[in-house]
């Protein structure tokens, strides 16, 4: 009695349900037809879900419709909104003024170049940190490499031959050539080969020994193929190549004869025909990474024997760090020496090029020459001036100025060549007497006759020359009043602009004239002048008490 009102309750429920399920299986089947007919692309495109192909409830199916709905109604106001926005941004664009866009892109590019400031100061700074202080090229350790290098490549020390001499040739040993390098990546290849072939031939015969069908075990295996190794190695075993020394028999070097061999042999068994670098590649490259290990390798046997002791290397510079950064640090300065080289080398081959060569030759000699003798005098006429007036005065600072000091000029006259002075017109005539008593100075003060005509050749460079030198201009910040009105008159206001000249009097040129000339005076006329003085204090005393 008591199950009969449940079963009637369910039934109930199911009456009521029906005609709502009925009514959603038969919208469902008019969307599907009506979808078809209209051509509706994307529904017949989808690929069908979990959900079309199983059966499921009419009542989930509703469900899902109303998900359905929803999401595109969501998906509308979304792309709605984005569309508002975006037409609010090109209104906003559009109302920009030019001067907005201009402010815009330079702000931009100020960013820009102050990240790349930043970029490069991490990078510098990355750089510091992670480096270590390399021993310079004057310390004994650096000079000891430098010097091992040079003999076993057979480079001869400096000034011994001329780039003019007929019979010379390339100092430094020329960069391998493609067919050395490729020889020498293949040497261990080709060796790999010739083992690889002893090995599968000797496997070829054990198992012609053995019975059709026989397969050898993991042992078997290596036992044949160890004992046919080491016997291709005795037969035909690893052999230095043909090695072509440049080590001079007579060169001058403090380094033994027979480190340099041990050093060639260790390149030989190595498989390189000679000694040399890449100069035209990177120093980490195959080549140049071998035969710098080696290089390194062998000096170190050489100092451990006691064979540097001339150089007297301290033993906390002799770290294998510092070793290879001084020989990388040579081999770079050296590159752009060695292409210079082959370039002269080319020239001479032919007679216009021996021309050229000449001329080349000829320039640079002048222009090191006259390098030199202007710092002599820089050094010699601030000595002076610091001698007479000290190093904190204002005379020490206008002398201290590099542009103040002329150059000069060699004039060729039946083949013999005399100095003489390039005049700066923009110098005042009292400068230029200040100058000349400095020069004096300079070698009268000298004592000893050898010393005394050495410091005056130095600064004994003749007249000046008729024509003023071109385009020298003062140094900046530099005294107005030592300048020449005439040449301040000719400039051009943009000139003087850049040169912001100082118009304060600091250095009194002819009071500084006067010094110097006292300097020079004879006791007598010194004592002359005091006595004079003294005679004439004490008349103007008489001419008071009367």
């Amino acid at each position: 009695m008591g199950e009969r009102p449940r079963r009637s309750q369910r039934q109930a429920q199911a009456d009521e349900t029906y005609p709502s399920t009925v009514l959603g299986v038969w919208i469902s089947q008019s969307c599907a037809v009506l979808s078809f007919v209209l051509g509706d692309q994307t529904s017949m495109s989808a690929a069908p879900t979990s959900t079309q192909m199983s059966t499921s409830t009419p009542g989930a199916s509703g469900k899902k419709r109303r998900l359905d709905a929803q999401a595109d109604e969501e998906d509308d106001r979304n792309g709605q909104k984005e569309t508002e926005s975006s037409a609010e941004d090109s209104s906003d664009e559009g109302e920009l003024t030019h001067e907005d866009l201009m402010e815009r892109k330079r702000k931009r590019r100020a960013n820009r170049k102050k990240l790349t400031e930043v970029r490069h100061r991490d990078k510098d700074i990355g750089k510091v940190a992670d480096s270590h202080p390399i021993p310079k090229p004057a310390t004994p350790i650096a000079r000891a490499i430098y010097e091992f290098t040079r003999m076993v490549m057979g480079i001869p020390r400096r000034g011994l031959m001329s780039v003019l001499d007929p019979d010379a040739c390339q100092k430094f040993p020329s960069s391998p050539t493609e067919e050395e390098q490729q020889a020498w990546l293949s040497r261990k290849q080709r060796r790999e080969n010739f083992i690889r072939d002893a090995q599968d031939k000797a496997m070829d015969k054990y198992l012609r020994k053995k019975p059709e069908g026989f397969k050898p075990n993991r042992k078997q295996r290596q036992m044949v193929e160890h004992d046919s190794a080491e016997e291709a190695n005795l037969k035909k075993p690893m052999r230095p190549v043909t090695f072509t020394s440049r080590i001079a028999c007579g060169g001058r070097t403090r380094y033994a004869h027979h480190f340099g061999t041990q050093c060639e042999a260790a390149l030989a068994m190595a498989g390189f025909p000679r000694c040399t670098f890449d100069w035209d590649g990177s120093w980490d490259s195959p080549w140049n990474s071998g035969t710098s290990s080696i290089i390194l390798a062998s000096w170190s046997k050489a100092y451990d024997a006691n064979g540097a002791k001339e150089f007297g290397i301290i033993s906390s510079d002799n770290t294998a760090a510092n070793r290879e950064e001084v020989l990388r640090r040579w081999f770079s300065n050296k590159g752009s020496k060695v292409r210079e080289e082959v370039k002269h080398v080319d020239l001479m081959k032919t007679p216009m090029g021996r021309e050229q060569m000449k001329e080349h030759v000829a320039k640079v000699q002048k222009r090191t020459i006259k390098k030199r003798n202007k710092e002599k005098i820089y050094e010699a006429r601030l000595q002076v001036v610091e001698r007479l007036f000290g190093k904190d005065s204002s005379e020490y600072a206008m002398i201290s100025h590099p542009e103040v000091h002329s150059d000069e000029e060699f004039v060729s006259a039946n083949t013999f060549a005399t100095r003489q002075r390039l005049r700066l017109e923009w110098r005042r005539s009292e400068l230029d007497t200040f100058i000349g008593h400095i020069d004096q100075a300079y070698w009268k003060r000298e004592t000893l006759p050898k010393v005394r005509r050495a410091c005056k050749q130095t600064v004994d460079r003749g007249a000046y020359a008729p024509d003023a030198e071109p385009d020298c201009f003062p140094p900046k910040g530099f005294q107005a009043s030592l300048c020449d009105p005439t040449w301040l008159n000719s400039q051009e206001g943009l000139v003087l602009s850049e040169l912001n000249l100082d118009g304060n009097n600091s250095c009194d040129i002819r009071e500084a004239i006067s010094d110097v000339m006292r300097t020079f005076r004879s006791r007598a006329s010194l004592n002359d002048d005091s006595g004079v003085n003294s005679t004439g204090g004490a008349s103007a005393g008489v001419s008071m008490q009367h």
